[in-house]
């Protein structure tokens, strides 16, 4: 979990943006409420990856996001089983904007009774997230009990 401060440098919201759609508009919730002052709001590798979802369909498709907020909630939902590895190699299908499903690259189609569908490449938000969510213990320390040979 991080705080909504480095949530900021991740997603490229401002402190006022991060407010409204976390709290004011409700569109992604942190994981954890701030829990008053000095305890900020702690935020999930997943949920930072819906924020950075959510700015892609603002910025580069001028998607309201106030009309899609159901959509957030259940993208929210699809991805807070998925462990991280699962999702390198695939993109986000938005059918419709109704519904969001995970799809492996090299199996994404759109059949003629689907809905328009718009597809979102995962991999360059969990290569951002992976740096800063990797473990960062560089102490070199050895662990501290020695392994046993088990027989």
């Amino acid at each position: 979990m991080i705080p909504a401060g480095r949530v900021q440098t991740l997603t490229g919201l401002t402190a006022n943006q991060l407010r409204e759609w976390a709290h004011r508009r409700d569109l992604v919730p942190p994981d954890i409420e701030a829990g008053g002052p000095g305890r900020p709001a702690l935020y999930s590798w997943q949920t930072v990856l819906l924020l950075r979802i959510a700015m892609v369909l603002r910025e580069r498709f001028r998607i309201e996001l106030q009309a899609h907020k159901d959509l957030l909630h259940a993208l929210h939902d699809l991805l807070s089983g998925v462990p991280f590895p699962a999702l390198r190699g695939c993109v986000l299908a938005l059918r419709a904007m109704e519904h969001g499903e995970l799809l492996s690259e090299g199996i994404v189609h759109v059949g003629v009774n689907e809905p328009d569908t718009l597809f979102l490449h995962l991999d360059p938000h969990l290569d951002v997230l992976e740096v800063e969510f990797a473990p960062q213990d560089q102490s070199g320390q050895l662990p501290l009990f020695r392994a046993v040979r088990i027989r």
